[in-house]
């Protein structure tokens, strides 16, 4: 849905492109895609296109209908940290679910830098959150706020981290080493990158049009202009949640779309590259192409309601199996039982948090995690070389599964098998 710049010379010796000249080799040109602007263009969608599109707004208001906010609420430790490990999948990298949550406690609890993959992993956690926390304030969203997801996303040792590139990247053909020259897909040049950046924002500001066709388009779109030298997948599906949460369709809850997609990831990323066709603005076959997306983005918010339910349906039970213990010890009245209203969201924590969380001294924190232990609610685990910490392993072990179970067989879903860290 685009059309081709003009030569560009790649620089093998400097790592580096310009325009092309007549003095170039013609062995040493590219030519680079460049999308159409989207903010005024209205797509067209067939039957087919509406009737999945329609489907998956039913499923949202299913979701929406059986499970409110205070219903969903316990579940989004355990949602956003899937959906968030999802992300990372599609892009190769599979975090352990067991090691995150416990990393995670490691740098909240005790200020200890854990270690890299694992650092890597609670970025995403953390720039996920940020793109969401982003979206719950009514205001127009500004290029800052892409840029400041994706500084989080990178982290404050990459010099790119939170840069809009300046030079021209691409998508290698899974060699060892890739340049433009035999590169699988090419965006646009850097130059152009500003003026496509602001256009997409103005359709997202707009809120015009069904807001999964809007979220769609603008994350196909996003893909093909790549802003950033890296993370442009992991940023562009923050991108889909913050537009998800703006929308008159918002869920009460984070929808695990990315965990749908990583089910069907070779499709996935083929729909989004079958969009990067070369075609006049007003060509017919530019909604054609963009139908076939639109579909697999529709059926992945379906699948990620139903997945949302299910996991929200599953804390319930977890903590009603908590309650049962509680009660079975003794423990039904006493601060402990408070404790439980808590864990969901932080399900590894010590003394101290505990006692935050219940607003009560260290001592009560601490007795009441020995009570939920002696109650089989928690287990010791240490978090670090030195730390030593209280986890609700029937809470990271639903983490851990959320990670390996399609959305649509989870009922099939048989015992976690991830090797203990």
């Amino acid at each position: 849905m685009g059309r081709l710049s003009g030569g560009r010379y790649w620089d093998g010796a400097r790592f580096t492109s310009r325009e092309a000249t007549e003095d170039d080799s013609p062995d040493d040109i590219f030519r680079a895609f460049i999308p159409h602007p989207i903010a005024n263009w209205d797509v067209e969608l067939d039957s087919d296109c509406l009737e999945r599109v329609m489907v998956a707004e039913e499923a949202v208001r299913r979701l929406e209908h059986n499970c409110g906010e205070d219903t969903a609420l316990p579940a989004e430790w355990l949602v956003r940290r899937a959906e968030s490990a999802a992300s990372s999948i599609i892009e190769g990298v599979y975090p352990s679910a067991r090691r995150l949550a416990r990393a995670e406690a490691q740098l909240g609890l005790f200020g200890e830098r854990p270690r890299p993959n694992d650092i890597e992993a609670l970025r995403n956690v953390t720039a996920f959150e940020h793109a969401l926390e982003i979206a719950s304030h009514d205001r127009p969203l500004a290029i800052e706020d892409v840029v400041s997801v994706h500084r989080i996303l990178m982290g404050e040792d990459d010099p790119h981290a939170g840069q809009i590139r300046t030079s021209q990247n691409w998508i290698g053909p899974g060699q060892l080493w890739s340049t433009p020259l035999n590169a699988s897909y090419i965006p646009p040049p850097p130059e152009n990158v500003p003026a496509l950046m602001e256009d997409l924002l103005e359709r997202v500001n707009r809120g015009e049009g069904h807001p999964l066709v809007e979220m769609a388009v603008v994350h196909a779109q996003f893909e093909m202009i790549h802003p950033f030298g890296d993370g442009n997948g992991r940023t562009g599906r923050a991108l889909m949640q913050m537009m998800l949460q703006r929308s008159r369709l918002a869920p009460p809850c984070t929808l695990p779309v990315s965990s749908a997609l990583a089910l069907h990831k070779d499709t996935y990323i083929a729909s989004l590259g079958e969009t990067s066709v070369v075609v006049p603005p007003d060509d017919p076959i530019r909604s054609r192409v963009a139908r076939k997306w639109i579909i697999i983005a529709a059926d992945a918010v379906a699948e990620a309601a139903v997945y949302a339910e299910f996991l929200i349906g599953q804390v319930a039970g977890i903590k009603s199996a908590w309650e049962d213990k509680v009660a079975a010890h003794g423990y039904g009245r006493t601060a402990a039982r408070r404790l439980l209203d808590h864990l969901a969201a932080h399900p590894v924590l010590n003394a101290e948090k505990a006692a935050e969380l219940l607003g009560a001294s260290w001592r009560t924190g601490a007795r009441s995690l020995e009570q939920l232990q002696d109650a089989g609610v928690l287990v010791q685990r240490s978090a670090g070389r030195r730390n030593r910490v209280y986890e609700a392993e029937a809470i990271t072990d639903a983490f851990a599964a959320a990670t390996k179970i399609s959305p649509v067989n989870f009922e099939q879903a048989g015992p976690d098998t991830e090797p203990q860290d």
